[in-house]
């Protein structure tokens, strides 16, 4: 969200999400799904803001008020909305109440209840008052609340859809509880009889009052009360402006979920269907020609299922001849019996069906997509109906290929929006954390100084490579994440790994053992930053569920084959142990420990990692634990022999990073955030004492600093305000004086996917340099294009 109205209490009044592309009606309010918050806790109804901020939910527009009075006036003001998310506890009502005086209110809106964890059953209850759907405060997240209002938008579009189609086919439905003795009529069975629709509930004695409209239906009523479990009545009704009409009733009985009686019936207006009927015999010889030409399938069925006649379009489309046709059951056409009698059911309720979809089946095996369009036909020696049944299977093969297709790019989108938002968001503070040490580490410190600083270092390149890990965990599960092997030493990796892990040990005062084999070569070739991921993993893991006694790190050479070495490293715990039937399910994503007395913190996501990790190296991984008395997670994987060489230790060579000039340079640094501000310009201060360094705080500042002066190179952040530095870089190339083509422009940003094929070309930048930056990585780059542009 960019934009927020926000009210006195701090928090958005209301918000609007759009699709990106709604081309010149970003103003309009008309396509979006209103929904009303009566919410009066400001925390709560910014965290909905957000959780739907982050769903794939749009085309939502949100009002917030704080009261149950003004929910009913903002009701009464602005018509129907697409949903309610209803607060129980509000300043004017509590409790049960609070829903019953809006339902009273608003008895056709969706309302979904807000309650807090310890009034779950009052939820429940809310529900079976008339509320749609309930949702429990800090238990639900953004796919759980968007979910809950797409049912309530869908349900919304469902009733309006039935509404037009009860208004189209002239057909309502009322209904009689013989317990609490209501009579309720649908606004249809109203136009019916020529009134204007009205929420009125009448009682069985109102109706039997001879001047009532709903007198007719009395004697329906009475007989289905007296044991008929099913009533199918046509009868001819007098409406209120004295027009004779014709109707149709159909009554069951059934039971409603406090197990009262209910009486269900459905009226429909068969007036011009009895004029039809009068006709029908005058259009009958038309009828046989459309029966014999049509290219749909035309088949005059009984009920007891018999086919009775069908054209030629039939023969085609079914495989059967004539001769079989006519002697086959109706259902077998079906793939699906169920379907067959739900569209039976469906005729016999409502006299009419159109573009009901089945699937039939041919009698050489193939299956057809097909829509049903029939009506019952009844005479005094036939019962049954016709139906014009149309091949839709290209059509549908269509549609399919095209929702697979939407559905994909879609969703590719959305991550590829995900990933690029919360890369940048994480990398931002760790380049101020990772660039603050760089500078730290170069300062006067003593020994301990020294070493505190360096464990900060190395936990937050260790907890960076965890962030890409996390973020391309889908990655990680489709088994594309791809490694790099290189020669390290593995004593250093597992001292490092202590040292980080140290001050965790004795907060929890608990006893560590390192245990190496002698027999492990010093330098060995591999992936070094996954093995630290699956040890920081599994290691940090053990410390977590032991509360008392030790953690031991166990690594042995387990063989030597053909140039490879394979490596078993154990964590053993003390811990809390693991349930036998939750061995498996620890390794899936998301899973996490619970205990009776306490639950355990974490995402579930990191022994998941460390198994999809192992496995795509061809390794082994498992568990070794029992319940109350400790776990031994192992791993085994296999490794090289290595060597330590000078491009293993990263080292960029000095004339890498010298400027071939006896000028100093000018650089114009274009950054937002004031720590990484002071981070790249101690940076290289350092490197550069002579240094000129400008600062701009965005784009737009950049720009005007620009005209008036000349820089060697800039270094351009990307996400930033008023003028970001996509646009800030269009700018100087398309709109500035041509000098500034040669001008050299990186881009100094957290968003990791401009490095993927060569795509900050595309927005005029050079080159790039990623947050965090590797300090030298930032002055090889910037000395390769100085020197360039002074020698070009």
């Amino acid at each position: 969200m960019d934009q927020n109205i926000y009210n006195n209490s701090g928090f958005s009044e209301d918000f609007t999400l759009e699709t990106p592309n709604m081309e010149g009606n970003k103003n309009s309010y008309e396509s979006f799904n209103k929904i009303l918050l009566i919410e009066d806790n400001p925390g709560d109804a910014r965290l909905v803001e957000l959780l739907l901020g982050e769903s794939d939910l749009l085309n939502c527009k949100i009002k917030n008020v704080t009261t149950l009075s003004d929910g009913i006036k903002a009701l009464e003001e602005d018509g129907e909305y697409a949903a309610i998310l209803l607060d129980l506890t509000l300043p004017d009502s509590r409790g049960f109440e609070t829903l019953e005086r809006l339902l009273e209110k608003s008895p056709d809106n969706n309302v979904i209840v807000l309650t807090g964890l310890s009034d779950k059953s009052l939820g429940i209850n809310a529900v079976k008052a008339g509320a749609q759907d309930f949702l429990i405060k800090g238990a639900f997240d953004s796919d759980l609340l968007a979910k809950s209002l797409r049912y309530s938008i869908e349900r919304n579009s469902v009733l309006k859809r039935l509404e037009d189609t009860q208004r189209i086919a002239k057909i309502g439905n009322c209904s009689f509880n013989t317990v609490t003795n209501n009579f309720k009529a649908s606004d249809q069975i109203y136009r019916i009889l020529g009134l204007t629709p009205r929420k009125t509930v009448f009682s069985y004695q109102d109706i039997q009052d001879p001047s009532n409209p709903f007198h007719f239906l009395v004697d329906l009523i009475q007989q289905n009360l007296n044991g008929k479990e099913s009533i199918q009545k046509d009868v001819d009704i007098k409406s209120i402006d004295g027009e004779i009409r014709s109707v149709s009733t159909t009554w069951t009985k059934s039971f409603n979920e406090d197990q009262h009686i209910v009486l269900n019936g459905i009226v429909q207006d068969i007036t011009d269907r009895k004029k039809a009927e009068t006709l029908a015999v005058k259009s009958q010889e038309r009828y046989q020609d459309i029966f014999a030409k049509s290219k749909d399938a035309i088949v005059v069925s009984s009920f007891d299922r018999q086919l009775i006649d069908f054209n030629d379009a039939t023969v085609e489309l079914t495989g059967y001849s004539r001769e079989e046709l006519a002697q086959i059951n109706a259902d077998d056409l079906y793939k699906s019996p169920e379907v067959a009698e739900n569209f039976i059911k469906l005729l016999k309720a409502e006299k009419a069906v159109k573009n009901f979809e089945a699937e039939i089946l041919r009698k050489d095996g193939k299956v057809r997509f097909c829509t049903l369009t029939a009506t019952v036909q009844e005479s005094k020696d036939f019962y049954g109906f016709n139906t014009v049944v149309r091949d839709i299977t290209e059509r549908k093969q269509a549609e399919e290929l095209r929702k697979s297709r939407d559905i994909a790019q879609r969703s590719a989108k959305m991550k590829e929006q995900f990933i690029a938002s919360i890369s940048h968001e994480m990398r931002t503070p760790m380049n101020a954390v990772l660039g603050m040490s760089n500078l730290m580490i170069q300062t006067e410190l003593d020994d301990e100084q020294f070493k505190f600083i360096h464990s900060i270092k190395q936990s937050s390149e260790i907890l960076l490579g965890i962030i890409n890990d996390i973020l391309e965990v889908s990655t990680l599960q489709n088994g594309k994440v791809e490694f790099e092997y290189s020669n390290f030493n593995l004593n250093e990796l597992l001292e490092n790994m202590v040292k980080v892990m140290e001050y965790k040990i004795k907060e929890k005062d608990l006893a560590f053992e390192l245990n190496v084999d002698q027999d492990i070569p010093p330098v060995i070739k591999g992936d070094k930053l996954r093995l630290n991921q699956i040890l920081y993993n599994l290691v940090g893991n053990a410390i977590k569920f032991t509360d008392n006694g030790f953690v031991k790190v166990n690594v042995i050479k387990t063989k030597e084959l053909n140039g490879k070495i394979g490596i078993n490293i154990s964590v053993q715990d003390s811990g809390i142990g693991i349930p036998d039937d939750k061995k498996e399910a620890v390794f899936e994503t998301f899973t996490r420990i619970r205990s009776k007395d306490r639950i355990y913190e974490g995402t579930g996501l990191g022994l998941s990692i460390a198994k999809s990790l192992v496995d795509q190296q061809y390794g082994k991984i498992g568990v070794i634990s029992e319940f109350g008395n400790g776990s031994n997670f192992w791993f085994e994987l296999d490794f090289e022999h290595g060597k330590l060489t000078e491009a293993d230790h990263s080292v960029i060579k000095a004339e890498d990073d010298v400027i071939n000039s006896v000028s100093k340079i000018n650089l114009l640094l274009v950054e937002d955030h004031k720590m990484n501000q002071l981070v790249a310009k101690k940076t290289l201060e350092k490197k550069w004492p002579d240094i000129t360094l400008t600062i701009a705080n965005d784009g737009q500042e950049a720009v005007k600093i620009l005209e008036e002066n000349d820089f060697d190179i800039v270094l351009m952040d990307i996400q930033m305000p008023i003028m970001d530095g996509y646009e800030a870089t269009n700018h100087i190339r398309q709109i500035m004086n041509r000098d500034l083509n040669a001008l050299p422009v990186l881009a100094m940003t957290a968003h990791a996917h401009i490095s993927k094929d060569e795509k900050f070309k595309q927005y005029g930048f050079n080159d790039f340099v990623l947050k965090p930056f590797e300090p030298k990585q930032l002055f090889h780059k910037i000395a390769l294009y100085v020197n360039h542009k002074r020698n070009g």
